[in-house]
């Protein structure tokens, strides 16, 4: 791995980067299963009894069904004997009611007769959750992987500590675990990944800390993923084949004088060679003529002096040149390629910014050694959410003093400072310790400390680091009393910073993060851009967070009738817009009489296209996105080779997606998981792949009237609102999600206790406030088994 670049100012290069990154390790923990212990004398009974007369003809013995054997589970010795993770794995089922197979050729009333009723299976969850809270006596909570910062915690952590927005696209995307872009079992390391945090840490430095003595401009090439209008990509950089503009937005940090930069070159053809003209936001700035080949580019550049915020760097191609009749192949067609956009700057030194001037003044105070230890130990705390002790912070001012050599400034020496901070293990990974001085439970757990409880609450609800209130809480150990806990949670719930909570929160408990780059076709739907994209995901996060201020019932999330427009996104679902429309509206749909009144999320277009294909409706993918997001009852995969519905086009003309749905559950294979999902997809076919409501499709009326496995009725979307408010499914849904995501974990047995907890208390307060404020004090969310990680030195 190379860690060689640009230059970086007074500081250079510092070989305790690698040292530092080198020797971090994600570590995993893994508890086995625990001796049965005494009990209830009844407590796994009605297990015992639902196996015995439902399930080992499948499942048991050598030849057992999906490898999942029962064998010896038909009594209450083998129930309390099993293997905790086996039996979580069987409740699994039970909840989604698909075990016993669901015999779709059976009428409701003839299934009845086979299959276990409503009351044994709630008895069969109940006792089976009876049996996992007794197991969890000696067990103690589960561990968390050691976890990386991802990119949003990092550009906030940012933002939160040195005042600077800075840009994350460059940096690999994280991976999704449960939803989830930020669990520790997921959030790999490479050295790409090392080398541009590395780079990226240099830059953060710069522009935080200004040294007037050495102003080296920011370069920052423009990912070329994010490039828009190029025709075709290759490792060469975005064609245009026709006359055009390639460009990509950048956000600038502050108001200044910055350069932009583009690497050109053209597949030349005819009399006059490639031509540009480079942009500015639509404002042509340059006009150049590339003769140059791909395969060495020509760099052309303006300079423009600009307010902070996003703009647009453009190259566009002027003189497209085509002629078939042209005897050599290399004369016929005129392409231009645009290699790499680059943005340089600020060019003009900046003011020294609110973080640099408090840095400085704690230098000022005890010299220069001690003061930048003073300095030191003032903004560690902060980044590496610890404490930092004096002769800790003394150690790293004469590291970094070292580092930047002893006739650096003092800005170098902050910049320094700042570089070694961002690029710590202590600041990119969560550590987590014990509070000192105490013994394990008989569950072999200790309380966290007050500063790890800080961080991850600060995760959980700002998605960043500790602010100062919060670090004043845990320094005076006040985060480990309940009421000072809470009112905490309470304070920044009400925060405008919490707002990031709710928009990732929602977005990807809900499955929306990606409806920007959806797709629609514009013939049968209208040019629907990334604009209106975003502001149908905006909309469904806008009313999830009302929830969170408001602290309005959950259920209203399904069954309301506010939503949140701009006037471009009424137009989209064909409202009446007067000329008076600016920025976001909260509108009464009841007031207004549209049929998709009273629906909630289930009528917004984010949900309804992001579970639609780009030409048609998709059941299933709304059914699974049903069962999965908010029943919390995720069908299995589909066999191997199971074949794809036709398209709109390969369909036949009189087949309607009934039909063809039809024909696939004939496949018993298929029936099992289908004859629910379908049932729930289908109900929802009034509203079109992009979220408008509708009677008809392709000249058919649309039949929405569909029959779940038990019997039920469902008629229409409103008829699946109906399944879904009350549903205390739902409620474990909401709450193992934001559990998962408060915990930056997946789940396992030891947590199904908690999640029953966590439900009976959402029936009687069902509000987001109250589900999150007994996760915090859940013994999950506050303490860690005692052989957890090691302390690690920075």
């Amino acid at each position: 791995m190379s860690l060689h670049g640009t230059g970086t100012g007074g500081f250079g290069r510092i070989p305790w980067v690698i040292v530092l990154l080198a020797g971090v390790v994600l570590m995993l923990f893994a508890a086995g299963d625990p001796p049965a212990r005494s009990m209830d004398p009844e407590v796994g009974t009605a297990i015992a009894e639902m196996i015995d007369m439902h399930c080992l003809d499948c499942h048991a013995g050598q030849r057992a069904k999906g490898g999942v054997d029962l064998d010896g589970m038909e009594n209450r010795a083998g129930i309390l004997s099993a293997s905790p993770s086996l039996l979580a794995a069987v409740r699994d089922r039970l909840r989604a009611e698909d075990m016993p197979p669901i015999e779709v050729d059976l009428t409701p009333a003839e299934a009845a007769e086979f299959r276990p009723t409503s009351l044994e299976y709630e008895r069969a969850i109940d006792d089976l959750g009876a049996v996992l809270k007794s197991r969890i006596a000696t067990e103690g909570v589960p561990a968390v992987v050691v976890r990386r910062l991802n990119r949003v915690e990092y550009q906030n952590a940012v933002q939160d500590l040195l005042d600077v927005d800075v840009d994350v696209s460059g940096l690999p995307a994280d991976e999704v675990g449960q939803a989830f872009d930020h669990l520790g079992e997921v959030l790999a390391v490479s050295p790409l990944l090392l080398e541009k945090m590395v780079d990226l840490a240099e830059r953060i430095a710069r522009q935080a800390i200004v040294d007037p003595n050495q102003l080296v401009p920011d370069v920052r090439a423009l990912n070329p993923d994010t490039y828009r209008g190029n025709q075709r990509s290759n490792r060469q950089g975005a064609w245009r084949n026709n006359n055009g503009e390639v460009f990509a937005e950048v956000e600038l940090p502050r108001a200044g004088r910055y350069r932009a930069e583009f690497d050109l070159a053209g597949k030349q053809a005819g009399p006059d060679p490639v031509r540009f003209a480079l942009r500015f936001d639509h404002e042509e700035r340059l006009r150049v003529n590339v003769p140059e080949s791909p395969d060495e580019p020509s760099t052309h550049a303006f300079e423009f002096e600009a307010e902070a915020g996003m703009v647009r760097l453009g190259a566009a191609f002027l003189n497209d040149y085509y002629r078939k009749s042209a005897p050599l192949p290399k004369d016929r067609d005129r392409n231009a390629l645009i290699a790499e956009i680059r943005l340089v700057g600020p060019l003009d030194p900046a003011e020294p910014g609110r973080v640099q001037l408090g840095l400085e003044a704690s230098v000022r105070k005890g010299g220069e050694r001690v003061g930048l230890a003073r300095a030191a130990r003032r903004f560690l705390e902060q980044a590496w959410r610890r404490r930092v002790e004096s002769d800790e912070a003394l150690a790293v001012a004469d590291l970094v003093r070292e580092a930047c050599g002893e006739d650096a400034s003092v800005s170098a020496q902050l910049q320094g400072l700042v570089v070694y901070a961002l690029i710590s293990p202590r600041f990119l990974y969560r550590f987590e310790e014990p509070k000192p001085g105490v013994s394990p439970d008989q569950d072999g757990s200790v309380p966290l400390d007050d500063h790890s409880i800080a961080s991850r609450l600060a995760a959980f609800l700002f998605c960043s680091i500790p602010d100062e209130e919060l670090l004043r809480a845990a320094r005076s150990g006040r985060l480990q009393n309940d009421r000072d806990l809470i009112r905490q949670v309470r304070r920044m719930l009400k925060d405008p910073r919490s707002r990031i909570f709710s928009n990732r929160f929602a977005s990807q408990w809900l499955r929306i993060d990606g409806v920007e780059a959806l797709e629609p076709d514009p013939l049968l739907f209208g040019e629907i851009d990334e604009e209106l994209l975003a502001d149908m995901r905006t909309e469904t996060e806008e009313s999830f967070h009302v929830l969170v201020q408001e602290n309005r019932p959950i259920w209203d999330l399904f069954q309301g009738d506010e939503t949140f427009l701009t006037e471009r996104l009424a137009r989209h679902y064909l409202l009446e817009v007067d000329d008076s429309w600016e920025g976001t509206r909260r509108i009464n749909l009841a007031e207004l009489g549209v049929p998709q009144a009273g629906l909630g999320v289930l009528a917004h277009a984010s949900v309804l296209s992001s579970t639609s294909n780009p030409t048609r409706t998709s059941p299933v993918k709304r059914g699974k996105w049903i069962m999965e997001a908010l029943l919390d009852t995720p069908p299995p995969p589909p066999p191997p080779g199971t074949p794809q519905l036709p398209s709109r086009e390969e369909a036949a003309d009189d087949d309607s997606i009934r039909i063809m749905l039809e024909r696939h559950r004939a496949d018993p294979d298929c029936a099992v998981c289908h004859v629910r999902m379908d049932a729930y997809g289908l109900a929802l076919e009034r509203l079109s792949p992009v979220g408008r409501w509708r009677t008809m499709d392709q000249e058919k009326s649309i039949d929405a009237l569909t029959t779940l496995p038990d019997g039920r009725i469902i008629d229409g979307p409103h008829g699946v609102r109906e399944v879904l408010v009350g549903n205390r499914a739902v409620l474990r849904s909401l709450a193992s999600h934001m559990l998962v995501f408060a915990l930056g974990r997946g789940l396992e047995w030891r947590d199904e206790p908690l999640l029953d907890d966590l439900v009976r208390r959402l029936e009687v307060d069902p509000t987001m406030s109250s589900l999150v404020e007994n996760i915090v004090l859940s013994p999950q969310f506050r303490r860690m088994p005692s052989d957890g990680p090691e302390k690690l030195d920075p």
